[in-house]
């Protein structure tokens, strides 16, 4: 059963930061639903949220301003923010983007009254990792742990849906290559999570007690590896090919010299440290406490893999 510790905390205007996103954009539909008014902030318009205007209210700018989500966080009493990179590019680093950038976040909640933060961390967070991504992620947990406000804060495995960059560009690579290619023994694990499962569960949050100061690791049903996952969608989108084996080694090396000519590369050395770390967690945990059923991958995939 659900913990019925139902909020009475007075929640009735949120801002969401990261709203146009893959992970936002469900968010922002989930947190329609309890009939919160909604202040969203996007670097652009998003033409498919014009028809809820009216129900939401969208504000232009970026986590880099203050003023501007001190603008967006006007009358609001909490705040969702998924805004995050999973590459460094010319112009965003981990560094300036998640860690700065949360700290931006967390002044211009203080300055604007808010009274939480809702913060989408990732699965593996730690300071100590090898990953630079992981670590400027646990700086930003800290930002908000540290900051004075009630927090909740999410870390989910591999987040997969309609619109995902993981899966899609597995299966892309499914139907178009001759061979699969596996980077090292692929017997690294995940454990994904679809992206409504996952909304809903951060949308409840919102409305339960038991939630402050809480962090939460959140995984789908099942401990996949990368082969286990690729096999999965081969046998959805109905095409059998042979996997090719590449050593992790070699693979670091080239992706270290494309690193230094081309920004973005299609692969990091940091997202091949994360990949092989794995990322799985107890996934009855939320599902105890928030009453949430998670799905398998054949249960969700077939309904976007096979269009």
């Amino acid at each position: 059963m659900p913990n019925d510790d139902i909020s009475h905390n007075s929640i009735n205007k949120v801002a969401v930061l990261g709203g146009s996103g893959f992970i936002g954009s469900h968010l922002v539909l989930h947190l329609l639903q309890p009939g919160y008014s909604l202040n969203i902030l996007f670097n652009k318009t998003r033409p498919d949220l014009i028809s809820l205007r009216g129900r939401i209210n969208i504000f232009e700018g970026n986590i880099d301003d203050v003023e501007s989500l001190e603008k967006c966080f006007e009358g609001c009493d909490a705040v969702y923010h998924l805004v995050g990179i999973i590459a460094e590019t010319r112009d965003k680093s981990f560094r300036k983007t998640v860690e700065m950038g949360t700290q931006n976040v967390v002044v211009a909640a203080k300055n604007s009254g808010i009274s939480k933060i809702f913060y989408l961390s990732a699965l593996g967070t730690s300071e100590n990792s090898s990953s630079l991504y992981f670590q400027t992620k646990w700086a930003a947990e800290e930002a908000v742990r540290n900051s004075g406000l009630d927090y909740t804060i999410f870390r989910p495995s591999i987040v997969y849906g309609p619109e995902d960059d993981f899966i899609n560009r597995i299966a892309k690579m499914v139907r178009y290559s001759p061979l699969i290619p596996v980077i090292g023994d692929g017997l690294y694990k995940f454990q994904p999570v679809y992206v409504e499962e996952l909304c809903a569960v951060m949308a409840l949050s919102s409305q339960r007690n038991f939630t402050s100061r809480q962090t939460y690791e959140i995984g789908g049903p099942e401990r996949l590896t990368y082969l286990e996952i690729l096999d999965i969608i081969k046998n959805i989108i109905g095409i059998k090919k042979y996997n090719i084996h590449l050593p992790m080694g070699l693979v670091k090396a080239a992706v270290r010299v494309l690193e230094k000519i081309l920004k973005p590369v299609p692969i990091t050395v940091d997202q091949l440290n994360m990949m092989t770390a794995g990322s799985t967690c107890d996934h009855a945990i939320v599902e105890k406490e928030f009453g949430a059923k998670f799905s398998s991958m054949e249960m969700q995939l077939p309904d976007y893999l096979r269009k």
